[in-house]
């Protein structure tokens, strides 16, 4: 078994290099905020996401951001960059029609997000739910590199996965020679995103190690990705009581989980204006 081997440097995109580049921007250089928006100037399509989702009720600051140095100055860099990625993801979705893989991945990545978002808003504080959500746009950005540089073999690793009910890693271990955590903690690094990035792209989040709970960020999380996962986006169903004993082992309590569980929360994640624009706009 050959080890799948990701060239970070090479985004299989409208245009890779400028996604590459801004990924690259040091976000301590004195010239990175005008970098930044004359490189996003330079792809229509990216800026025009960027100033979409800038404006969704996740991102809006109470008054319309019209321009992208506003958008740059108002959300940050790193803010930017993650939602740089994000529409790399998309372009690479939008033109997908396989129904396991949005389904599994794309669709996956989207719904965590949003739970974790709106779990923070809910237990935690407001000013760590833009953070959650990023985290939960990148948590699974290992799977979609392997995707896009080794797509029959992470295509028979999913199938794999999903009809022997087994975990992404092993599978991909199984067929690829290495596994989405690895390829995204070396994307981390590649593309030079914060280093917590690493905790949430590189952990287990269906066995948190002990003391990691304490990060609530990770967190919150766990238990979104838990949620939509046992929903059957992300892998198998999983039974109610099964997912609502799950829950409770991160430590919510039987009246929360049971919210989180209702058809109305998920119904709540399915009419998310970032959900509707990402998952269904293919254009």
């Amino acid at each position: 078994m050959n080890r799948c081997t990701i060239d970070y440097k090479t985004i299989k995109s409208t245009q890779p290099e400028i996604i590459s580049r801004i990924i690259e921007i040091d976000e301590e250089s004195p010239n990175c905020f005008r970098e930044m928006d004359r490189l996003l100037r330079s792809d229509q399509v990216v800026a025009s996401f960027i100033l979409r989702v800038a404006n969704s009720p996740i991102y809006n600051r109470s008054q319309p951001i019209r321009t992208l140095p506003i958008a740059i100055s108002l959300l940050g860099i790193n803010i930017i960059r993650s939602l740089v990625i994000l529409a790399f993801s998309r372009s690479v979705f939008s033109k997908n029609k396989n129904a396991l893989v949005r389904t599994h991945i794309w669709q996956h990545s989207l719904l965590v997000a949003i739970a974790s978002y709106n779990i923070c808003s809910e237990l935690g504080k407001s000013a760590d739910c833009e953070e959650a959500f990023v985290a939960g746009l990148v948590h699974d950005i290992g799977k979609i590199l392997l995707f896009t540089h080794a797509r029959k073999d992470y295509m028979d690793a999913l199938t794999y996965a999903l009809e022997s009910d087994c975990s992404s890693r092993e599978a991909e271990q199984r067929f690829l020679g290495t596994d989405h955590y690895q390829i995204g903690e070396q994307a981390v690094r590649a593309w030079k995103l914060p280093s917590q990035f690493q905790l949430y792209i590189g952990t287990d989040l269906d066995q948190l190690a002990p003391g990691q709970a304490e990060n609530k960020i990770l967190l919150w999380l766990a238990i979104a990705n838990n949620l939509i996962k046992g929903a059957g986006i992300g892998a198998n169903p999983c039974d109610l009581d099964v997912r609502k004993e799950k829950l409770i082992a991160y430590g919510l309590n039987e009246e929360y989980a049971d919210y989180l569980l209702d058809e109305a929360f998920f119904q709540k994640l399915i009419d998310d204006e970032i959900y509707q624009f990402c998952a269904n706009d293919h254009s």
